[in-house]
C-alpha cells in the first residue's frame, strides 16, 4: 500500500479511535455512573402559607456544613411562604426555608430536554431532596457562634413580580436577602448583614449551590453500552478561580473536595448545555464538594471581616441561571467587568470547546451569520459547507492534479521496486528522486483530507457543546434536533453512497486489491460511524461529498479523464500520457 492510502487509513483510523474513546469511556465506566438517589424528589411548592413541612425535613443530613464552621443547631420548623418569579426564559420558585431556589424550570425549546417536542424541560433544581439545601442558600462558618442549618427557617419580606426578598437571623446576625430579576437569565442577589448582637462577630458567609446527580445524563442514552442517543451531559461543580483557570468536580473522581487557589470569579454547576452559578462582586474564595456519590456543592465564601454592635456590611452576587448561549454569556460578563466591581468572569469559557476550540469559535461565528440570513440551524451547516469547499478549491485542484501526476509514474515505481526491492533505503531515496525530477507531492493528493478532518472535528466538538444548534430541527418530521443522530439513519446511508462514488471517482495509486479494498472500506467506515453521531455533522460530510462529486466531475472534464471509475493502468513502458487542459489549444504531457 502506497503512502497516500497509509495516510488516508491512518487518518480514518485515528478519527474512529478519537470517537470511540469517549464512547467506551462511558461504556466501560471510566466515569463511573452514580446510584440513584434514595429520597424523595422534591414535588410542587405548596401555596404560599401552605402546611409546615416533615418533621426532620430540615434536618442538615448528610450535607457538610459550611467550611470552618461548627455543627449546626437544630431549629423548629416554621411554615414555609413560597414565591413564584418569571421571566420570558426561567419559571423561579423561591421558599422561607432556606431563602433560595426550589425550583428553576427553563422556558422555551431550548429549556426542553433532548427528546422531541414532547420532552419535559429542565429544572436545574431537579432531583434535589428535603434533605439538600437550595439553590443558592446562605451558611455561616469559621468564626460565627452557629452556623444556619438546611432549609433553616427565614421570614418571607417585601416581594412583586420582580424581586422578593427574605429575613434570616442567625448567631445574632440580622441577614436581609433581596432577588431581583435583572434580565432573561439574570438575577441580582444582594445580602445586607447587620450585627444585632452585643458583641463583636465576624467570619465567613458561603453562598451554597448544590446540585443533585441524574445517573441518566452521565453518559449517552441508547444503544448498548452507551452507544449512541443523546451526548452525555455529566452534572459538575465548577469555579473560576485565580489563575484563570477553571475547577471542575464530577462525582467519582479521584478528589471528593477542591479547594482552588486564589479568587473566584464565579462558582455553581453545569450541564453540558445549562448551568447556574453566582458571581460575587467582592473578594471571594470557593469549594467544591463531593459529599456523596448522588450530591454536589460549591461553595462561594466571603469574609465580613469584624462587626461591632449595630454594624453591617452589604455583599452582592450575579446569578445566571439557564442555558450556555455564547454570545449571552459573554454579554453577562461584559456587563458584570463594566460595573468596575470585578474582573470580567469570562463566563463564555464554560462552553469547552476543546482542543479544537479556535477552528470551532470561527465555525460557530461563520453558522451565526448564515443563520441571520436562513434561520434554519440545517440550511446554515449547508452554507457553511459551500463556503469551506470554495475556499479550499485551489487545493482541491492542486491536489487531482498531484494524484494524477502519481498516477503517471506508477510504472518507474514499479521498475524501482523491481531494482531494489530488497534495498528497502535505496528504494525510499530513488523514489523521492523520481518525485522530486517531476515535481510531485506524494502527499499532495491528501491535502484536502488533512483540512477537513480538523474541520470536522471541531464542528463534532461545536454540534456537541453549542446550544445555538441544541434541540434544533433541520426537517420537521425528520430531524428534529442536528444534535442528535438521524433517527432514520437516512443521512448516513446517503452518505455513504456518496463517499462510494467520490472514491470511484479517485485516481488511485495501488495495485487492483488495494484499491478495490479502499472503495470499498472507507465508505463502510465512516458510514458505520456516523450512524450514531450527530446529524449536522453527517450533513456537513453529506453536502461535502456532493460538492466533491460535482467537482471532480468538473475538474475530470478539464483534465480529459472519464467521468466515472478509477483511471486504468498505463501499459507496461508507458510513462506519460496526454491530459487536456492548461490553456486553449495546449496539451501537457
Amino acid at each position: 500500500m502506497d503512502s497516500n492510502a497509509r495516510l488516508i487509513l491512518t487518518i480514518s483510523i485515528s478519527i474512529a479511535v478519537f470517537l470511540g474513546f469517549q464512547w467506551l469511556g462511558m461504556a466501560l465506566g471510566l466515569h463511573p455512573t452514580p446510584t440513584e438517589p434514595e429520597a424523595q424528589q422534591v414535588g410542587q411548592l405548596p401555596p404560599e402559607g401552605g402546611a409546615a413541612p416533615a418533621p426532620g425535613a430540615a434536618a442538615p443530613g448528610d450535607l457538610p456544613a459550611a467550611p470552618g464552621s461548627p455543627a449546626p443547631q437544630q431549629r423548629a420548623a416554621a411554615p414555609e411562604r413560597t414565591v413564584t418569579l418569571r421571566s420570558d426564559e426561567l419559571d423561579l420558585g423561591f421558599s422561607s426555608h432556606g431563602a433560595g431556589l426550589v425550583r428553576a424550570i427553563l422556558l422555551g425549546p431550548k429549556g426542553q430536554r433532548q427528546g422531541g417536542k414532547d420532552a419535559p424541560q429542565v429544572d436545574l433544581t431537579e432531583g434535589l431532596t428535603p434533605e439538600d439545601p437550595v439553590l443558592f442558600e446562605l451558611r455561616l462558618g469559621e468564626n460565627f457562634p452557629e452556623t444556619t442549618g438546611v432549609r433553616a427557617p427565614c421570614t418571607l419580606g417585601a416581594h412583586d413580580d420582580r424581586s422578593v426578598a427574605f429575613v434570616c437571623r442567625e448567631a445574632g446576625l440580622t441577614i436581609e436577602k433581596r432577588f431581583t430579576l435583572s434580565g432573561a437569565r439574570n438575577l441580582d442577589l444582594d445580602l445586607d448583614v447587620r450585627n444585632e448582637g452585643p458583641a463583636p462577630v465576624g467570619g465567613a458567609l458561603s453562598l451554597v449551590v448544590p446540585a443533585r446527580i441524574d445517573p441518566s445524563r452521565q453518559s449517552s442514552g441508547g444503544g448498548c453500552g452507551g452507544f449512541g442517543g443523546s451526548p452525555p451531559q455529566p452534572t459538575q461543580a465548577i469555579c473560576r478561580h485565580g489563575d484563570g483557570k477553571i475547577a471542575r468536580l464530577m462525582p467519582g473522581d479521584d478528589e471528593s473536595l477542591l479547594q482552588p487557589p486564589g479568587a473566584a470569579s464565579f462558582a455553581g454547576f453545569e450541564e453540558r448545555y445549562f448551568l447556574a452559578v453566582a458571581v460575587p462582586f467582592q473578594p471571594s474564595t470557593c469549594e467544591l464538594t463531593s459529599p456523596n456519590p448522588d450530591l454536589l456543592i460549591s461553595y462561594l465564601k466571603a469574609n465580613t471581616g469584624s462587626l461591632a454592635p449595630g454594624a453591617s456590611v452589604k455583599l452582592r452576587y450575579q446569578l445566571v441561571v439557564g442555558q450556555k448561549d455564547m454570545d449571552f454569556l459573554e454579554a453577562s460578563s461584559a456587563q458584570i467587568a463594566s460595573q468596575n466591581v470585578v474582573a470580567n468572569p469570562r463566563l463564555d469559557e464554560t462552553v469547552d470547546l476543546g482542543f479544537w476550540a479556535v477552528i470551532a469559535r470561527i465555525l460557530l461565528w461563520l453558522l451565526r451569520i448564515f443563520h441571520l440570513v436562513i434561520p434554519n440551524w440545517g440550511v446554515a451547516i449547508i452554507l457553511l459547507t459551500v463556503t469551506v469547499k470554495v475556499v479550499t478549491l485551489p487545493l482541491a485542484w492542486k491536489s487531482m492534479k498531484s494524484m494524477e501526476e502519481m498516477r503517471k509514474l506508477a510504472p518507474e515505481i514499479a521498475e524501482l521496486k523491481k531494482r531494489y526491492g530488497d534495498d528497502r533505503e535505496k528504494l525510499n531515496l530513488e523514489t523521492m528522486k523520481l518525485y522530486q525530477q517531476h515535481k510531485v507531492n506524494p502527499l499532495g493528493g491528501c491535502l484536502p483530507m488533512l483540512i477537513q478532518m480538523p474541520i470536522w472535528l471541531a464542528l463534532y466538538t461545536t454540534l456537541q457543546t453549542s446550544v445555538e444548534l441544541y434541540n434544533e430541527p433541520f426537517i420537521s418530521g425528520w430531524i428534529g434536533d442536528l444534535t442528535s443522530k438521524d433517527p432514520y439513519y437516512i443521512l448516513p446511508l446517503v452518505m455513504g453512497a456518496t463517499m462510494f462514488m467520490t472514491q470511484k471517482m479517485q485516481p488511485m495509486q495501488m495495485d487492483a486489491t488495494q484499491a478495490k479494498i479502499m472503495l470499498y472500506f472507507m465508505p463502510i467506515f465512516f458510514t458505520a460511524i456516523m450512524l450514531q453521531l450527530p446529524a449536522g455533522l453527517t450533513l456537513y460530510i453529506f453536502v461535502n461529498n456532493i460538492l466533491s462529486i460535482g467537482q471532480q466531475m468538473l475538474l475530470r472534464r478539464q483534465m480529459g479523464l472519464p467521468m466515472i471509475g478509477a483511471p486504468q493502468p498505463l501499459p507496461a513502458g508507458q510513462t506519460t500520457i496526454e491530459v487536456k487542459g492548461g490553456g486553449k489549444g495546449k496539451k501537457q504531457r
